[in-house]
């Protein structure tokens, strides 16, 4: 369940965007807010051994043998290169771009595992809540040497802490990642979640005005009140897309639920893999990956950084170092050097690819982008939708922004600048301003199981039963809350439900949470059903009995579930919570 959200207008905010492939953070003082929305500090991260600076840091983290914290980031992946070269890496604990097992797993355990570079399993928690904890010390040291804290009179709890994350994750990988970052020492009731397109849409809203796109109008003119847009936030793992429009009030109001996939940049970097393997051999690249660790994390960096110089006009070359142990392997298993053929030249230690292979590489991402814009485009709840916002690292690459302007010509594209920090800047802006996004679409039906008057030539046989009052009931319905496509406001509280003790000696009672993809679902185990979590609901004040009723209200309409729970002979709160993980 959500942390309750500071009431007051916090002093300091501090985002952290955890990503696939790089993480970073940013902090801004309400006074720098107020002055000016775009204020926002970052830190520079060196990049280790290869030349160079970076506002992020690879999201890669490093545990020993006993699985103790070493290092994160460009550290990790330096102090693993080290060991692998020396050959000591064995059982070390090496983990890169862990983030999608939280979108891969659906149905999450609290005691997940991930397995690491060697194929060796540790608990997701741990990984997830290290990675978080570095993230805050490390800002937390840097906030002291530039005396922040002290110039604010600010104390460490009177920070407000943002997370951030695809807005196409379950309920289940939220709550996961809230646990990680409280595991990690930032306090749950300090800490909010904010969906990574809509941090970046709140970033947009801030752009200069001067900032020019198509057909001469300007940013502001492009998301001034009463325009639609869609936002791609084309991340290193994810791809979220979602529809928007300003409201009078200048407010934001999502039309279309969000949506997306596991298109994002890493893509790329998995068909440079199977290049490699059409290239050397199967057998080969797995023996290099498995004698010459160190190489091939090596070439893994090399090719992060010249994807990112390759264009959709591309004509010349595109040259990468490779290691030489890569033609090694291949001798070791073929018994002869590797050759050059059409599209890839091998001089020494250079591979260089024929431009229609490197842009090749972007096909299978940018084709999926374009067919899952093109159906959202073709929905008549985004008719006028005009514009795009192009944010994220992937949105970066000139070769997915050419496929998008080419596939809709007629469409104003804006790509901020920086589009990799949108996310990150406008999670900050997010602290300051929670209510800047108005109304929420509901990705799926949600509702729970309930007992209801059998209807006769209806529901099935095999669902009836008599109470104990006599009554001739249909077990295993749907009671629905709130329904797939429906818009919500965030402040909106859906049906009161009433619920009583079964025993007298009871403390508390659990209430499952059904879903559905259907809009009416009738019963819960319709295919399209499941169980999605449950409400647990402190029951006070035994000696009452049974007769202590509860009001339980939902609220749908936040970055993350919310419940309130409500003694109906008092009138007071009593706590509720939601848990989607088994």
């Amino acid at each position: 369940m959500a942390a309750a959200e500071v009431e007051k207008t916090p002093m300091l905010v501090v985002a952290f965007d955890f990503g696939t492939t790089f993480s970073g953070y940013a902090f801004a003082t309400l006074n720098d807010y107020k002055t000016n929305p775009l204020s926002i500090s970052t830190y520079t991260w060196a990049t280790g051994s290869q030349t160079g600076m970076s506002l992020k840091t690879p999201t890669c983290i490093l545990f020993d043998p006993d699985e103790n914290f070493v290092a994160f980031g460009k550290d990790a992946e330096d102090k693993y290169t080290e060991l692998a070269q020396e050959d000591n890496h064995i059982g070390w604990h090496y983990f890169r771009r862990f983030k999608m097992n939280l979108y891969k797993h659906q149905d999450m355990p609290r005691d997940l595992t991930i397995d690491d570079d060697l194929g060796k399993p540790m608990l997701a928690m741990k990984v997830f809540s290290e990675s978080i904890k570095f993230l805050k010390n490390h800002m937390m040291t840097e906030l002291t040497k530039r005396n922040i804290l002290e110039h604010a009179l600010l104390q460490p709890d009177e920070i407000q802490w943002v997370l951030t994350v695809p807005a196409i994750w379950s309920d289940a990988a939220k709550q996961f990642m809230r646990e990680s970052a409280v595991k990690g020492g930032v306090r749950n009731t300090q800490l909010i979640l904010a969906l990574e397109p809509e941090a970046a849409s709140v970033y947009c809203k801030h752009i200069p005005n001067e900032l020019k796109v198509a057909g001469g109008k300007t940013t502001i003119d492009a998301l001034s009140p009463g325009t639609k847009y869609l936002i791609l936030d084309a991340g290193g793992g994810t791809i979220d897309i979602t529809v928007q429009e300003v409201q009078s009030d200048e407010s934001i109001k999502q039309l279309y639920m969000a949506n997306g996939g596991d298109w994002g940049g890493t893509k790329v970097d998995l068909a440079f893999e199977h290049f490699l393997e059409e290239f050397a051999g199967k057998p080969a690249l797995k023996i290099f990956r498995e004698e010459d660790k160190g190489g091939h994390l090596d070439l893994q960096r090399e090719f992060e950084i010249k994807k990112r110089t390759i264009k959709s006009d591309q004509k010349g070359k595109l040259t990468i170092r490779v290691p030489v142990s890569l033609r090694e392997a291949h001798k070791k298993v073929l018994g002869r050097d590797l050759q050059s053929n059409d599209l890839a030249k091998l001089d020494k230690d250079k591979l260089r690819l024929e431009s229609s292979a490197a842009k090749d590489m972007f096909a299978e991402p940018c084709d999926y982008i374009v067919s899952h814009l093109q159906k959202i485009f073709d929905d008549p709840k985004v008719k006028g939708t005009d514009t795009v916002l192009m944010v994220g690292g992937f949105s970066e690459s000139v070769v997915l922004q050419h496929a998008v302007k080419k596939a809709f010509p007629s469409k104003i594209v804006i790509i901020p600048p920086e589009a990799g920090l949108a996310v990150l800047k406008g999670a900050v802006q997010f602290g300051f301003d929670q209510t800047v996004i108005s109304t929420r679409v509901c990705k799926v039906t949600y509702g729970i199981e309930s007992s209801s008057p059998f209807d006769e030539g209806k529901d099935p046989e095999d669902k009836k039963f008599i109470d104990e009052d006599g009554d001739v009931l249909c077990r295993g319905r749907f009671s629905k809350h709130v329904e797939i496509g429906q818009s919500v406001r965030i402040d909106e509280e859906i049906k009161e439900q009433i619920y009583s003790p079964v025993s007298s000696d009871q403390t508390s009672m659990a209430v499952n949470v059904w879903t559905s993809t259907n809009k009416n679902p009738r019963y819960t185990d319709e295919r399209g059903c499941s169980l999605h979590g449950k409400i647990s609901v402190e029951l006070p004040d035994s000696k009452l009995g049974v007769c202590r009723d509860v009001g339980v209200k939902m609220i749908f309409g936040k970055t993350e579930l919310e419940v309130k729970a409500i003694v109906k002979h008092t009138g007071k709160s009593t706590a509720a919570k939601f848990d989607f993980l088994r």
